[in-house]
């Protein structure tokens, strides 16, 4: 007897675009929330929602692949995004060979798109036929990431269990959370009870 599968929509966290970059909120799909590894992709489906709420693709994949294979590949591919961005940070050779990899199966084409009779947009549009074709856009939001961030403002949330990134678009660059309301709150905490301990 089969049992229904729910399609309710996961709530999303605050978390998910702590990044301020979609490259960046990407890694940050894997994370440590105290102290726990959690990966908030657990099928094909969460992979997808998260790449249309990034904005990176507007609707789902209209190929079918089989089970698995696109959470493997974007687990695959945020791994070699979190080993770059670790790589840049640390001013270290990055590896480019399998990031490159997922770019070389970009396959797009640009549309000239007309919301109003003289408001015009160029948009790009990504073939969706392969996984990799599919991830294409999310391989290239981590190549421009890595080619055009300024990478001193590329940061780890200062948070004792997080590690997180996060892009410091702040007007000052003194961001040292993912989230301050999280991170930031749970630092504040620790450091009331240190000094009434004293």
């Amino acid at each position: 007897m089969k049992t229904a599968v729910s399609k309710r929509k996961k709530a999303a966290s605050p978390l998910d675009g702590a990044g301020d970059h979609a490259a960046i909120n990407f890694i940050n799909t894997l994370r440590a929330i105290c102290g726990e590894v959690t990966d908030t992709w657990q099928s094909d489906d969460d992979v997808v929602a998260w790449i249309v709420r990034e904005g990176l693709r507007d609707a789902r994949p209209t190929t079918t692949w089989r089970r698995d294979l696109l959470l493997r590949k974007a687990r695959k591919l945020r791994e070699i995004a979190r080993k770059a961005v670790e790589a840049r940070k640390a001013k270290k050779t990055l590896p480019l060979k399998e990031l490159n990899g997922f770019l070389e199966s970009s396959v797009s084409h640009c549309v000239l798109k007309a919301t109003s009779r003289t408001d015009l947009h160029l948009e790009r549009v990504y073939s969706p036929k392969a996984v990799e074709q599919y991830l294409a856009p999310v391989a290239e939001s981590v190549a421009e990431l890595l080619s055009h961030a300024d990478f001193d403002l590329v940061r780890r949330c200062e948070g004792e269990q997080c590690g997180l990134w996060f892009y410091d678009r702040s007007k000052a660059h003194r961001r040292r959370w993912c989230c301050s309301h999280i991170c930031g709150n749970r630092a504040k905490v620790a450091a009331f009870r240190a000094r009434a301990q004293r």
